[in-house]
Parts: C-alpha cells; structure tokens; sequence
C-alpha cells in the first residue's frame, strides 16, 4: 500500500491519472550540448533515461548534439537565455542552477553521482588505509572540475579541494599535485577504463566513500515548459509500470559500477549538501537509492 500511495502522489503532482499517459505536444526536437571526448559511457545511461520518458510519455522526438562541448556554467547560462544554442541538460542538481529554467526533479542515476569514491595513484592506498575517520581527510587534498557543485560542497566540509578542467584532474591526481580525485560510484571505473593508456598508474581507492545527497536532473530551457512537462510525466510513468527499475537494474553503466564499487561495503562518510532548493529536499525516497 505505501508504495501505491507514492505512485498516486507523484502522479497527482505531475498532474496525471492513472489511466495512459496524456498526449504530449510535440514531435519535440531536443538539443544538448556535445559530450565531452570520452564521456560518451557516462551519456549513454542519461540517453536512455531520456529515451525511455519520451516513449513511455507516448511523445514523438529527435535529439541531437550541438558542435560545441559546453562546461556546466555555460550550458546551464545556454538554457537561460532561451536563444534555442540548446534546450536540454543533464547535471548536478544545485538551487541557483534553477532560476528561470524548467527542472525535471527525478534523480536519473538514483542519487549514485553523490556516492563519491576516489581515483588514486596506485602506490597511494596504504596512505588511505589508515584513514578511519572523516577528519583524517583534511590531512589530503583533492581535486574537482571548475563550476562542479561537488568543489562547494566538499569545501564546506573543510576538506582541501583544488580546481581545473576536467582533463586536468586526472593529469593532477597522476603527478602527485593532489591525493584524490572524488568521482561518483558510476564514473570513476569506467572513466579509467576509458583513459588506460593515458593514466597507467591511476586506480579506484578501495575502502572509501564520501556520499550526500546529489544526481544528475534534467534541466530545460526556458521557454519549453512543454518538454520538461513531458520528460517529467514519463519519468513518472516509467517509474509506475517498473520500466525505469528495469532499466537500472539492467544496464551496464550501472550494474558494472554497482559491482566494481561496491558501496555498501564501503567506510562511509555521510555529508551534507547544503545546495540543493527546498524542493530538491522534497524529492521522495523512492526516487533514491538509500
């Protein structure tokens, strides 16, 4: 019963019935900026979830990438403005990132991207065996990619966090500049899988986790309110008719994760993450791996 009256609440909210999903304007044309060389792992999981919302909404779509490779603060600034350059982002959930845009608030990944594990320089594990409470990581430093939320949300813990681009993190943690590179439970492996032959000696830290709460949301631009809606009413749905958990529970971006990372067996350090708007706090449980 405590799950059907989720279903009917979320449903409700959305402004659903429980009968088929309602005719959705459309065909819609979805633009989103180009994925960054070697992200496309990490993509195909957020095309999907995308994917399975616009067919489950019954909408009719096209999407495609623009030419340009955007960092977050200029795609999110993109959507603003409404000049149509893109209307569709996947990121970091964050309370100002919202202002003036249509937000999907379902966490597409279940709140992994806030399951944060560590890329490390392989002779470097003894030096995190030996950490057994969360302030014996202020003695290490870390690096973040510039305009991430994750740099602000580390830094208000006190931890010693670095910036640069993201290529450059890697390239840091592989030098030495920093200790660790936090990446979330279903980046990091496949990211140095991607990148062998570039970082021979980087590895995932075994023992360790950082987790708060965040994921990747859908934001639309402003002025397509009627793709958000859509987006949002399939995700819903999806999650009504078991087809998103049927998702997740069979794709291998997640599932390799999920066994390579194993996060329940890990030494969790549970963090707050003071960003998120007051209607992301709301986000109920279901929507979330606990």
């Amino acid at each position: 019963m405590h799950r059907r009256r989720f279903v009917l609440a979320a449903l409700g909210a959305a402004g659903l019935t429980l009968g088929m999903p309602a005719a959705s304007a459309g065909p819609f044309h979805i633009v989103y900026p180009r994925i960054r060389p070697g992200g496309d792992v990490h993509a195909a999981f957020a095309l999907a979830v995308l994917d399975l919302a616009m067919k489950t909404a019954q909408a009719a779509y096209t999407a495609q990438q623009t030419d340009i490779v955007m960092e977050r603060g200029r795609a999110l600034a993109e959507l603003a403005n409404g000049n149509n350059t893109i209307n569709l982002h996947w990121t970091s959930m964050e309370a100002s990132s919202e202002r003036g845009l249509n937000v999907v608030r379902i966490p597409i990944h279940r709140g992994l991207i806030g399951y944060r594990i560590f890329i490390i320089k392989k002779d470097r594990q003894r030096d995190f065996d030996r950490v057994e409470r969360f302030s014996d990581l202020k003695a290490f430093t870390c690096c973040q990619g510039l305009g991430w939320i994750d740099t602000d949300i580390l830094r208000t813990t006190g931890l010693d966090v670095q910036t640069s681009t993201y290529e450059s993190l890697f390239e840091m943690t592989q030098s030495g500049r920093v200790d660790y590179f936090p990446r979330g439970a279903v980046e990091a492996f496949a990211e140095l899988e991607a990148r062998r032959h570039l970082d021979p000696d980087l590895v995932v830290e075994n023992r360790l986790m950082l987790k708060y709460r965040s994921d990747f949301i859908f934001y639309v631009a402003t002025g397509h309110a009627a793709l958000a809606e859509t987006i949002e009413r399939g995700l819903v749905l999806a999650y009504r008719d078991g087809t998103y958990m049927k998702l997740f529970n069979s794709h291998p971006y997640i599932q390799n994760a999920l066994v390579l990372a194993k996060p329940a067996l890990r030494k969790t350090f549970q963090l707050d993450n003071p960003y998120l708007s007051e209607a992301d706090r709301r986000i109920p449980d279901e929507y979330w791996m606990l």
